[in-house]
């Protein structure tokens, strides 16, 4: 259900707001939960709006940025941007997270 995975990536994208939880969200899998939500409901506005979000959150670690480049989160994020382009929070959510990703550590 998207809604379950929109919840889901909301509530991953609070805790890794926080610099402490951010390395344990990545640890118990996060990276690979949220890209597979965002693959599993393209169409679902909320899925990638929270998705690029916490991806965005967890990429300001320069450890972590690396395991989510590694993980294949980038084309998912540039995927969410091409098929919202209409809707500004996607948009913003996901240039955000391409911008933290692609600084140098």
């Amino acid at each position: 259900f998207a809604s379950v995975q929109e919840q889901g990536c909301a509530a991953l994208r609070g805790l890794a707001g926080n610099s402490a939880n951010r390395s344990k969200v990545a640890a118990a899998g996060g990276i690979l939960v949220i890209r597979d939500a965002m693959k599993a409901h393209q169409d679902s506005n909320g899925v990638q709006e929270q998705g690029c979000a916490v991806l965005r959150n967890l990429a300001v670690n320069d450890d972590i940025k690396m395991k989510v480049a590694d993980c294949g989160c980038i084309p998912v994020i540039v995927s969410a941007m091409e098929q919202h382009p209409g809707i500004a929070a996607i948009q913003r959510q996901g240039c955000w997270a391409l911008k933290d990703l692609s600084e140098n550590a």
